[in-house]
């Protein structure tokens, strides 16, 4: 289990954040701002979820950056409450300039201005000495906050690892804060971590296209070339078709994912660390074997 000790005040300050979420008048509708990407978007969903749990009314946008045309247009509205999620910390001068008015929650992790206002609630681990780039995305500091408010957002915690997969904060493993959440998700039976291959589109790429779109991993002779991944397949005595059909990772045995492996490390010897291919898969357990 993950010793949390040290992160206790950001989690006291959580304790804050909800109990000025408790004032707010459950008539209002609560409107929500949040990221165009994958981080955002499990953000704005993890606290869309959280609310609805509350019975509370909300309106949603998600906007790819914060700037000062969508700041009027939101001063422009009736909301008196408005959360930003995965976005927010670094514009909070501009916040506090059209919306000093309002009643502001920010649930970010990225680099903050500083700025001390007392109509804004923010959480952002960077004010507590924690790095919001490695240790807890965007999704990560609205999950704690939404299963803080309601223990029920905890059957969701899968749903923080795949934003914090998104803003790739699994590059040489996660940090403790993303891995408390990774245990939460296992714990309750939403998530699996296995070691196997860590290629995009493991489960859907036919095989011999996984290989050749492996570029984030170098595979020589085989990144970039469909004819050098179907090649590489037949040395290693693995057929790429079945029945005519194309075959995927998830459809080779025990015995040829492991000739694979063994087959991709040789390749990548002149690599710097030619083992990197392999490390943490993390597997949606309710979801179909093969599905995206």
């Amino acid at each position: 289990m993950i010793k949390l000790e040290h992160f206790k005040p950001l989690f006291d300050h959580i304790e804050y954040a909800v109990r000025e979420f408790r004032k707010l008048d459950r008539e209002e509708t609560i409107r929500v701002v949040s990221h165009l990407d994958a981080d955002g978007i499990c953000a704005s969903s993890l606290l869309l979820k959280a609310l609805s749990l509350e019975n509370r009314k909300y309106s949603v946008s998600i906007v790819q950056q914060l700037d000062e045309s969508v700041l009027r247009e939101l001063a422009g509205e009736q909301y008196k409450y408005i959360f930003f999620t995965d976005i927010g910390s670094g514009q909070l001068k501009l916040i506090e300039k059209h919306l000093g008015d309002r009643i502001i929650f920010v649930l970010d992790h990225h680099e903050p201005e500083l700025v001390d206002s007392e109509n804004i609630v923010h959480i952002n681990p960077h004010l507590f000495g924690i790095g919001g780039s490695k240790q807890i995305s965007g999704a990560g500091v609205v999950f704690l906050f939404s299963s803080a408010l309601t223990k029920k957002l905890e059957d969701f915690a899968h749903i923080a690892v795949i934003g914090a997969i998104g803003d790739i904060q699994d590059e040489g493993g996660f940090s403790e804060l993303n891995n408390y959440i990774i245990e939460i998700a296992e714990k309750k039976g939403k998530l699996k971590v296995i070691k196997g291959l860590r290629m995009f589109g493991a489960q859907t790429r036919p095989l011999h296209k996984l290989l050749e779109y492996c570029t984030d991993i170098y595979i020589p002779g085989v990144s970039g070339s469909e004819s050098g991944a179907i090649q590489l397949l037949k040395q290693l005595g693995i057929e790429p078709k079945n029945n005519k059909k194309w075959r995927r990772l998830v459809d080779l045995s025990d015995e040829e994912i492991k000739r694979l492996v063994e087959g991709i490390i040789v390749r990548r010897l002149d690599e710097q660390n030619p083992e990197e291919i392999v490390g943490p898969v993390y597997i949606l357990k309710e979801e179909d074997k093969g599905s995206p």
